[in-house]
Protein backbone atom coordinates (compact mmCIF):
# COMPACT_ATOMS: atom_id res chain seq x y z
CA UNK A 1 0.00 0.00 0.00
CA UNK A 2 2.79 2.32 0.92
CA UNK A 3 4.55 1.66 -2.40
CA UNK A 4 1.38 2.39 -4.28
CA UNK A 5 0.97 5.72 -2.48
CA UNK A 6 4.49 6.72 -3.46
CA UNK A 7 3.90 5.71 -7.05
CA UNK A 8 0.62 7.64 -7.17
CA UNK A 9 2.24 10.68 -5.54
CA UNK A 10 5.10 10.52 -8.03
CA UNK A 11 2.63 10.28 -10.93
CA UNK A 12 0.67 13.24 -9.55
CA UNK A 13 3.83 15.35 -9.29
CA UNK A 14 4.88 14.33 -12.79
CA UNK A 15 1.45 15.24 -14.14
CA UNK A 16 1.54 18.69 -12.50
CA UNK A 17 5.07 19.33 -13.76
CA UNK A 18 4.13 18.10 -17.23
CA UNK A 19 1.06 20.33 -17.38
CA UNK A 20 2.97 23.37 -16.17
CA UNK A 21 5.74 22.73 -18.69
CA UNK A 22 3.19 22.31 -21.47
CA UNK A 23 1.79 25.82 -20.89
CA UNK A 24 2.69 28.19 -23.71
CA UNK A 25 5.23 30.87 -22.94
CA UNK A 26 3.72 34.27 -22.22
CA UNK A 27 3.08 36.13 -25.44
CA UNK A 28 5.58 38.90 -26.03
CA UNK A 29 4.13 42.21 -27.15
CA UNK A 30 4.40 42.66 -30.88
CA UNK A 31 7.08 45.03 -32.05
CA UNK A 32 5.62 48.17 -33.59
CA UNK A 33 5.53 48.33 -37.37
CA UNK A 34 8.16 50.94 -38.40
CA UNK A 35 6.13 52.06 -41.42
CA UNK A 36 3.00 52.54 -39.30
CA UNK A 37 4.93 54.40 -36.57
CA UNK A 38 6.46 56.74 -39.17
CA UNK A 39 2.99 57.44 -40.57
CA UNK A 40 1.64 58.16 -37.05
CA UNK A 41 4.53 60.55 -36.37
CA UNK A 42 4.02 62.33 -39.70
CA UNK A 43 0.31 62.72 -38.91
CA UNK A 44 1.14 64.12 -35.45
CA UNK A 45 3.60 66.56 -37.06
CA UNK A 46 0.86 67.69 -39.44
CA UNK A 47 -1.54 68.28 -36.53
CA UNK A 48 1.16 70.28 -34.74
CA UNK A 49 1.80 72.51 -37.77
CA UNK A 50 -1.95 73.08 -38.24
CA UNK A 51 -2.32 73.95 -34.55
CA UNK A 52 0.63 76.35 -34.64
CA UNK A 53 -0.78 78.12 -37.73
CA UNK A 54 -4.09 78.58 -35.90
CA UNK A 55 -2.39 79.66 -32.67
CA UNK A 56 -3.96 76.68 -30.86
CA UNK A 57 -1.57 76.27 -27.95
CA UNK A 58 -3.53 73.41 -26.35
CA UNK A 59 -3.31 71.34 -29.53
CA UNK A 60 0.41 72.14 -29.81
CA UNK A 61 0.99 70.97 -26.22
CA UNK A 62 -0.98 67.77 -26.87
CA UNK A 63 2.00 66.42 -28.86
CA UNK A 64 4.23 66.41 -25.76
CA UNK A 65 4.46 64.32 -22.59
CA UNK A 66 4.14 66.08 -19.24
CA UNK A 67 7.91 65.76 -18.70
CA UNK A 68 9.06 66.59 -22.24
CA UNK A 69 12.29 68.51 -22.84
CA UNK A 70 12.46 70.94 -25.78
CA UNK A 71 15.79 72.45 -26.80
CA UNK A 72 15.42 75.37 -29.20
CA UNK A 73 18.39 77.28 -30.63
CA UNK A 74 19.55 80.26 -28.62
CA UNK A 75 17.47 79.40 -25.55
CA UNK A 76 17.78 77.26 -22.42
CA UNK A 77 16.09 73.86 -22.47
CA UNK A 78 12.40 73.92 -21.59
CA UNK A 79 11.14 71.02 -19.46
CA UNK A 80 7.63 70.03 -18.45
CA UNK A 81 4.12 71.06 -19.37
CA UNK A 82 4.10 74.37 -17.47
CA UNK A 83 7.37 75.53 -19.04
CA UNK A 84 6.23 74.45 -22.52
CA UNK A 85 2.93 76.25 -22.01
CA UNK A 86 4.83 79.45 -21.15
CA UNK A 87 7.21 79.02 -24.10
CA UNK A 88 4.35 78.47 -26.57
CA UNK A 89 2.47 81.45 -25.09
CA UNK A 90 5.52 83.67 -25.65
CA UNK A 91 6.04 82.28 -29.17
CA UNK A 92 2.42 82.88 -30.19
CA UNK A 93 2.46 86.38 -28.67
CA UNK A 94 5.41 87.37 -30.86
CA UNK A 95 5.04 85.32 -34.04
CA UNK A 96 2.59 83.67 -36.39
CA UNK A 97 3.52 80.53 -38.25
CA UNK A 98 2.73 81.42 -41.83
CA UNK A 99 3.91 78.22 -43.47
CA UNK A 100 5.82 75.11 -42.40
CA UNK A 101 7.00 71.81 -43.80
CA UNK A 102 8.32 69.01 -41.60
CA UNK A 103 9.91 66.13 -43.49
CA UNK A 104 10.60 62.94 -41.58
CA UNK A 105 13.72 61.37 -43.07
CA UNK A 106 14.12 58.45 -40.67
CA UNK A 107 12.47 56.75 -37.69
CA UNK A 108 14.41 54.26 -35.55
CA UNK A 109 12.52 52.13 -33.02
CA UNK A 110 13.82 50.88 -29.68
CA UNK A 111 11.22 49.37 -27.37
CA UNK A 112 8.62 52.04 -26.60
CA UNK A 113 10.73 54.84 -28.10
CA UNK A 114 10.90 56.15 -31.65
CA UNK A 115 13.75 58.45 -32.70
CA UNK A 116 12.77 60.68 -35.61
CA UNK A 117 15.23 62.69 -37.67
CA UNK A 118 14.02 65.18 -40.19
CA UNK A 119 14.24 68.53 -41.90
CA UNK A 120 12.08 71.61 -41.57
CA UNK A 121 11.36 74.75 -43.53
CA UNK A 122 9.08 77.44 -42.18
CA UNK A 123 8.14 81.04 -42.51
CA UNK A 124 7.33 83.06 -39.41
CA UNK A 125 5.59 86.42 -39.39
CA UNK A 126 6.55 88.63 -36.46
CA UNK A 127 3.73 90.71 -34.98
CA UNK A 128 5.86 93.69 -36.04
CA UNK A 129 8.17 93.23 -38.98
CA UNK A 130 8.79 91.21 -42.09
CA UNK A 131 8.50 87.48 -42.64
CA UNK A 132 11.44 85.35 -41.54
CA UNK A 133 12.16 82.09 -43.34
CA UNK A 134 14.20 79.33 -41.77
CA UNK A 135 15.30 75.84 -42.71
CA UNK A 136 17.13 73.24 -40.70
CA UNK A 137 17.02 69.81 -39.16
CA UNK A 138 15.64 68.20 -36.03
CA UNK A 139 15.84 65.14 -33.86
CA UNK A 140 12.75 64.16 -31.88
CA UNK A 141 12.27 61.27 -29.47
CA UNK A 142 8.71 59.95 -29.22
CA UNK A 143 7.38 57.65 -26.49
CA UNK A 144 4.59 55.14 -27.07
CA UNK A 145 1.72 55.88 -24.69
CA UNK A 146 -0.65 53.45 -22.95
CA UNK A 147 -3.49 54.67 -25.20
CA UNK A 148 -1.48 53.68 -28.30
CA UNK A 149 -0.50 57.22 -29.29
CA UNK A 150 3.04 58.57 -29.63
CA UNK A 151 4.08 61.73 -27.76
CA UNK A 152 7.28 63.74 -27.79
CA UNK A 153 9.61 63.38 -24.80
CA UNK A 154 12.69 65.10 -26.29
CA UNK A 155 12.86 67.62 -29.12
CA UNK A 156 15.77 69.60 -30.54
CA UNK A 157 16.32 71.51 -33.76
CA UNK A 158 18.80 73.87 -35.33
CA UNK A 159 19.16 75.96 -38.42
CA UNK A 160 20.99 75.14 -41.62
CA UNK A 161 21.45 78.87 -42.23
CA UNK A 162 24.64 80.65 -41.13
CA UNK A 163 24.37 82.88 -38.04
CA UNK A 164 23.40 86.48 -38.71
Amino acid sequence: MRGRTRVLASLAVAAVVGVSCAQPAPKQPEAPDPVAVKAEIEAANGRFVDAAKKGDKAAMLANYTADAVVMMPGAPATQGSAALDSAFTAFLAQLTLKDATLTTTDVMLAGDLAVETGAFAWTLTPKKGNDVSEKGKYLTVWKHQADGSWKIIRDINNSDLPPK
